[in-house]
């Protein structure tokens, strides 16, 4: 059996001018370069590496630049760069909304670009898609950004309804968009846009599309999680095309190959029903799948399976395919993982894998929705017997990170904030110094410093280890107790070095409500405050010493 690749690049990585090879030491300046943050769990901030920084491009609640059409949309998903041009200093940013309702999901169009004298991005505009002519939309999950330029939004929901009596329900497929109008695409030029019918109705999550815009695939987030391949008939035409389904040759862990099974989409009613026709055919149920990518170091694909919680891979020959294995992941392993001054402590990969994301050199993100909600970093030369995994993000207290994209010469990194502890109360800088607290939804950019912000371009090859963005991490909260409390309450503070402490109970308003100094030991020590005369209410207690800063919540009775 012959095997030839069919695809070699997806997404972000559709750009890449190092697919060719992978390699294991990334140039000292390039994105993946980088000192793991210390795995904890959320705080009320964004912790990413000191090399790194980042940029707000836009929280929801803010109007839209034609004002009539309201307020920048929340629930925010995926974060597609389209460049103009292969740019990475001016195209489109394609930010999705999962709201379940008609008035709450949507695509908002930011135009950015970058000003190289500052070194900062800006939102020139902020545009609204308009899904009334395809009878709504809901869910915006997932999507992609097509090698002609183009963004692919993914609705996960799937309600039932025919408005305009097509025969297509209306709710369930993956939309194209062409950010320079903010329009959907017309296919036979009717003067009315279409949905993607013939890639079927599913609850989709995503779409992963070759570099010779001709092979597509998506998986359907359900119960029954399976992977389909598109083969469009017309190079970057998604209107019309075959549709097939993965089936393995036999059980999940035990079988390596399979075969592509085709799916009838000739008709309405055929292309409403591809996951009962896959049921039918005996496709492969990998269970909830989130998301498929393209390796474009190995051409394989990769795909997330949330409920097991691992990455799988594969090789597509054709008709069939193999070399299926589980790449990374399941909710009990624990990686290594190496932070500040090679300290080294055990993560446990938990649950919840979600987005993929690939750079040019074939380092894999995983962003979980799930577990800690992690951002970890999958590097080019890890296997299952010699992992090599590093955390590259602790993100904010309730979110989901999500939707993550890179500029095509990967300097920059486009990702949402998805549902923030609306009661987060710390408040960051970002590259452009503004002010900014991760108690909505929020959408980044994040480069390494000197390619963002004010920072001179560093030329180290060992990176600093710095747990938030600011700070030097030597500090850290591993318990406070009794929490609830309904009196006083004591706080269990491990500390890398014998310091002073600050300790400050603020309200949710803002207000220092209390005040108190601590002498903190190299190791754990256990502090009491004497909280019993607070009010009823959810508090934030803050810790900072000379070189860092920490914080939790309270909550008094």
């Amino acid at each position: 059996m012959k095997k030839t690749l069919l695809a070699t690049a997806c997404l972000s990585a559709v750009f890449s001018a190092n697919a060719q090879n992978t390699n294991c030491t990334p140039h000292k300046l390039h994105i993946s370069r980088f000192t793991s943050v210390l795995p904890s769990a959320q705080p009320d901030s964004l912790r990413i590496p000191s090399t790194h920084t980042f940029q707000v491009l836009t929280q929801n609640g803010v109007p839209y630049t034609d004002t009539s059409k309201g307020l920048v949309l929340g629930t925010f998903d995926f974060t597609g760069y389209v460049p103009i041009n292969k740019s990475s200093t001016n195209g489109y940013v394609a930010l999705n909304h999962e709201g379940g309702s008609p008035t709450s999901a949507g695509v908002s169009i930011l135009d950015v670009s970058f000003d190289a004298t500052k070194k900062l991005w800006n939102v020139a505009q902020k545009r609204k898609v308009d899904f009334a002519p395809i009878m709504g939309t809901a869910r915006n999950c997932s999507g992609g950004v097509t090698p002609w330029m183009t963004a692919i939004t993914s609705e996960e929901s799937l309600p039932s309804g025919d408005a305009n009596a097509d025969g297509y329900q209306d709710i369930g497929w993956n939309v194209e968009i062409d950010p320079v109008t903010a329009k959907i695409k017309d296919y036979n030029n009717d003067g009315t846009p279409d949905k993607i019918w013939k890639m079927g109705r599913m609850s989709h999550e995503n779409v992963c599309i070759s570099n010779d815009s001709m092979v597509l695939y998506e998986a359907n987030d359900e119960g029954a999680g399976y992977v389909f391949k598109y083969v469009l008939t017309n190079k970057a035409d998604l209107s019309d095309g075959t549709l097939y389904v993965a089936k393995l040759d036999g059980a999940i862990g035990a079988a390596t190959t399979g075969a592509w099974v085709m799916l009838p989409t000739s008709t309405p009613t055929e292309c409403n029903n591809v996951r009962a026709a896959a049921a039918a055919a005996g496709a492969t149920s990998f269970s909830s799948l989130e998301d498929v990518e393209i390796g474009p170091h190995d051409g394989k694909i990769y795909f997330t399976s949330k409920s097991s919680s691992r990455v799988y891979r594969f090789s597509d020959w054709g008709t069939t395919f193999g070399d299926v294995e589980v790449y990374v992941g399941n909710a009990n392993q624990q990686y290594e993982i190496e932070y500040e001054g090679g300290k080294k402590v055990y993560e446990q990969w938990r649950g919840g894998n979600d987005n993929l994301t690939f750079d040019d050199l074939g380092n894999l993100y995983v962003l979980q929705d799930g577990g800690r909600n992690h951002i970890w970093m999958v590097g080019a030369c890890h296997t299952p017997q010699n992992p090599d995994v590093k955390l590259f993000a602790v993100t904010p207290a309730g979110c989901e990170p999500t939707g993550m994209t890179f500029s095509p010469d990967y300097n920059y990194m486009f990702v949402s904030i998805q549902g923030p502890d609306g009661s987060n109360a710390t408040v960051m800088k970002d590259a452009a110094d503004s002010s900014i607290i991760f108690n909505k939804e929020t959408c980044v950019v994040i480069a390494r410093r000197g390619y963002l912000g004010k920072d001179t371009l560093e030329d180290t090859t060992t990176p600093n280890f710095i747990v938030d963005v600011n700070k030097v991490q030597d500090l850290t909260i591993e318990q406070t107790y009794p929490n609830p409390t309904t009196s006083d309450v004591t706080l269990k503070i491990n500390s890398t070095l014998n310091q002073d402490a600050d300790i400050r109970i603020y309200s949710m308003t803002g207000v220092l409500v209390y005040n108190q100094k601590a002498t903190l030991k190299s190791g754990t020590s256990d502090i009491n405050l004497s909280t019993a005369a607070l009010a009823t209410g959810t508090y934030n207690i803050v810790v900072t010493t000379p070189a860092s800063k920490t914080n939790t919540r309270l909550v008094k009775q």
